[in-house]
């Protein structure tokens, strides 16, 4: 099957959580390639390429899942310290955009947004958007429970 350009105006994904640790720290903790296999349930091995203002790094992500080991490869398409970071990310299947917006509520507590839409796909694409909400709602309660712990050990 091929891909095609979709560009979804909506998104298929949006989802907010409340972790208690500092905004910098949750952020740092996203954008920081050391910290995914934390929180990036499957994820194997990833290589990535920084480019001086990180816009424009790219990685590749080695992801096993339901018993199969994909490939995906993905770049930074905007980068705001401590506020906002955006990827582009995907495989032979499809092609995502996924933001992420951290939003101090307290010093100790933040909101954490998740938006995605999806760039490029085949024909079934919509079909597996049930699965990939409920892989990006996982991977949120996964991202919220191991910042806490990590943010607890240096508190």
């Amino acid at each position: 099957m091929k891909l095609k350009e979709l560009n979804e105006k909506t998104p298929f994904f949006v989802e907010g959580i409340d972790i208690d640790a500092p905004k910098d720290f949750v952020f740092k903790f996203i954008s920081e390639y050391e910290k995914h296999g934390l929180w990036i349930e499957g994820l194997k091995e990833e290589t990535h390429t920084d480019v001086e203002g990180v816009v424009g790094s790219t990685f590749t992500e080695k992801i096993k899942k339901y018993g199969m080991e994909d490939e995906y490869c993905g770049k930074v398409l905007a980068y705001e310290a401590d506020k906002m970071y955006q990827i582009e990310i995907g495989d032979k299947w499809v092609d995502f955009k996924i933001e992420y917006d951290v939003e101090e509520t307290s010093p100790e507590k933040t909101h954490l947004i998740q938006t995605a839409w999806t760039l490029k796909g085949t024909s079934l694409h919509k079909l597996f958007n049930f699965f990939n909400r409920q892989i990006l709602h996982n991977q949120m309660e996964k991202l919220k429970a191991a910042v806490e712990d990590e943010y607890k050990k240096i508190k």
